[in-house]
């Protein structure tokens, strides 16, 4: 997606509709006749961060519409209690195991056991090693990579010292966004990394880590947060210092804090991934499996990249499919 473009494929997300994916994959499967069953089971990797608690709210409110019963788990990032979870759901015969894996690999586990149990598995957003999915869904990570870095490029003039700070590196996601950033920024020889570090995908590590990154490197440029819980943490250490707007920060998600932030010219842009939308697209897509319906067997979505200029126009965005929720009071 190229950053001129201030439309990108929410109409794709908004109605969301079934199309294959470029992860690769067959052209789509489905449940054998159905199951006739009317119940799935959600595992959420988390719940202790915004962009997954909009997950399960646009999974939920989807849920009503659709007719399909959904139980929602959280393993609390623990790839120990995913597994037990699973292993509870899969014994109880759930209709559709959805998974959201804390870890890619560690997931594998659970998928095979609904394999064998002849349950099908719904991934989304993190992408489980091994094991046979029905489907996949997901936003494409590597592309939000490229955009950030094209965004951050931008921001700082084409020159200067960046920063990354990378997301929990045992998921694809984190690697994928990781991927496409260096990547793309690779083709702008006037900027440097000067400092990658992992903060987990979490708020508080971005902070203590920006903090030490700055006390090591107080003459940087610009910083790209993998998600943008991490971008909170690290623009509460640029605050600190007085670098808030001047050091350029762009990151990933459009969380409703980031949305205030871009507004308020705190940070640059926030590649928006709805995670409303997500969950939406993860329950209709549930639906069609119960009801043995064809489905992709990867469907992936875009996101937008989000400035200041148009950060009213996605909050407007966010509004019409549902989730005012995620609107922070300033752009309501």
């Amino acid at each position: 997606m190229r950053i001129a473009r201030t439309a990108i494929a929410l109409a794709a997300i908004t109605s969301l509709s079934l199309a294959g994916c470029s992860r690769g994959g067959d052209s789509g499967s489905a449940a054998k006749g159905g199951s006739g069953k009317k119940d799935a089971t959600v595992i959420m990797s988390t719940l202790n961060n915004p962009f997954f608690v909009s997950v399960k709210n646009g999974a939920q409110a989807q849920s009503t519409k659709k007719g399909v019963k959904l139980t929602v788990q959280n393993a609390n990032n623990s790839d120990a209690t995913a597994l037990n979870l699973a292993t509870t759901a899969i014994s109880k015969q759930t209709g559709v195991l959805i998974l959201d894996p804390v870890s890619s690999q560690a997931a594998t586990a659970s998928v095979t056991q609904a394999n064998s149990a002849n349950i099908p598995v719904l991934a989304f957003d993190r992408k489980p090693a091994g094991g046979k999915l029905t489907c996949f869904v997901g936003y494409d990570a590597v592309q939000a990579g490229r955009n950030a870095a094209v965004a951050l490029a931008k921001a700082v003039g084409d020159k200067g010292k960046v920063v990354e700070i990378q997301g929990i590196l045992g998921t694809n996601v984190a690697q994928d966004r990781s991927k496409g950033f260096e990547e793309e920024l690779a083709k702008h020889n006037g900027i440097t990394i000067i400092a990658k570090q992992s903060a987990n995908f979490d708020r508080a590590k971005a902070l203590d880590v920006m903090t030490n990154v700055l006390q090591a490197n107080p003459g940087i440029d610009g910083v790209y947060a993998a998600n943008d819980e991490m971008a909170m943490g690290v623009l509460s250490a640029l605050k600190a210092r007085s670098l808030a707007g001047k050091v350029k920060l762009v990151s990933n998600d459009g969380i409703s804090d980031a949305l205030a932030a871009v507004a308020a010219g705190d940070m640059y842009a926030t590649n928006a991934e709805s995670p409303f939308a997500l969950g939406q697209k993860v329950t209709d897509l549930t639906a069609d499996i119960l009801a043995g319906k064809p489905v992709p067997a990867d469907d992936t979505l875009q996101g937008k990249l989000v400035t200041k200029d148009n950060v009213k126009e996605y909050a407007g965005f966010l509004t019409g499919i549902g989730d005012s929720a995620d609107v922070p009071p300033t752009l309501r």
